[in-house]
């Protein structure tokens, strides 16, 4: 009665996860029938329902979040033999060396290679500062460079890691402070602070710039603790990843607003080159990123 496979267990997992038969599908690389057909078939075989279907979303029954709770122990004990033989295949040595053009990444990048060293701790581990992708990982200067700028090129891959929300930071007795949102045209009206000198804000040069918005002035300053100081004590306003500043809030005297009524969202990336042998320690320390909860780094 060998009814259940890894697959099957992949699928209940997948379709928990998102509610949805067209989001698993995509994210098993299955045609949205191929995969209702398995789960008719292994529904019929184990002769009871996994799941209720409504009209909006998928929903476990007791027997599935039964077969849920299996599912995740049986794919993650797979996961961690796999990466162990993995690891002994490749003679758990080498060198990693990542590259990031998020200043603001170094708050909880400490945390990553802590959790990557007590997998791999024979791994030497490199880390700096990325200003020109293609040419440090054409060069090998840097293994793979986290980046919010995605190119099509198809030397390159691009995966996404997460999701962050720029927000503008600004003392909390400034004009702007009793906005919902902070419009673009109001960086006409302030002293922008940033970390980059203008030709390498990603911010003015790919948000304000296109639109022909110049902000009063634009200040270099290379901290970002600096930068929370200097609008603190009024010099200006600042760009942030919210996460990034979130405890600063109340410390302060800051507040933070989104970036036009719609927010301001930026994908991070981590990228490599396409046609290299990527090392397994490589994909943990992506895996470890893309599962970063953001909100509980401190």
């Amino acid at each position: 009665m060998n009814h259940l496979e890894i697959k099957h267990l992949r699928m209940i997992r997948s379709i928990a996860e998102t509610g949805n038969m067209t989001r698993s599908a995509d994210r098993l690389f299955l045609s949205q029938s191929a995969l209702s057909q398995q789960l008719k078939d292994i529904e019929s075989k184990l002769k009871v329902d996994l799941f209720f279907r409504t009209r909006r979303k998928m929903i476990l029954t007791t027997t599935g979040k039964e077969l849920l709770q299996t599912a995740e122990h049986v794919i993650e004990a797979l996961e961690d033999a796999e990466l162990e033989i993995a690891k002994r295949a490749a003679g758990d040595r080498g060198e990693l060396k990542v590259g990031t053009q998020c200043i603001f990444c170094y708050k909880w990048l400490p945390r990553v290679m802590k959790l990557f060293q007590g997998k791999f701790p024979n791994i030497e581990f490199e880390i700096g500062n990325s200003e020109d992708l293609a040419r440090e990982l054409e060069t090998k200067k840097f293994d793979l460079i986290i980046t919010a700028a995605p190119s099509p090129d198809d030397n390159y891959t691009f995966l996404p890691l997460f999701k962050d929300q720029m927000v503008c930071i600004l003392p909390e007795n400034h004009p702007f402070s009793t906005q919902p949102c902070i419009h673009l045209q109001d960086f006409r009206k302030v002293n922008l602070i940033s970390h980059a000198e203008k030709g390498k804000n990603r911010f003015y040069q790919s948000v304000l710039k296109p639109r022909g918005i110049e902000p009063k002035r634009l200040m270099t300053v290379g901290q970002p603790h600096a930068i929370i100081e200097m609008v603190a004590s009024e010099f200006g306003v600042g760009v942030f990843p919210r996460w990034a500043v979130q405890d600063s809030l109340t410390a302060t005297g800051i507040i933070a607003r989104p970036i036009t009524r719609n927010g301001l969202p930026i994908t991070w990336h981590a990228a490599f080159l396409r046609n290299t042998n990527i090392p397994v320690f490589q994909d943990e320390f992506i895996n470890i990123v893309s599962k970063l909860n953001l909100t509980t780094i401190s």
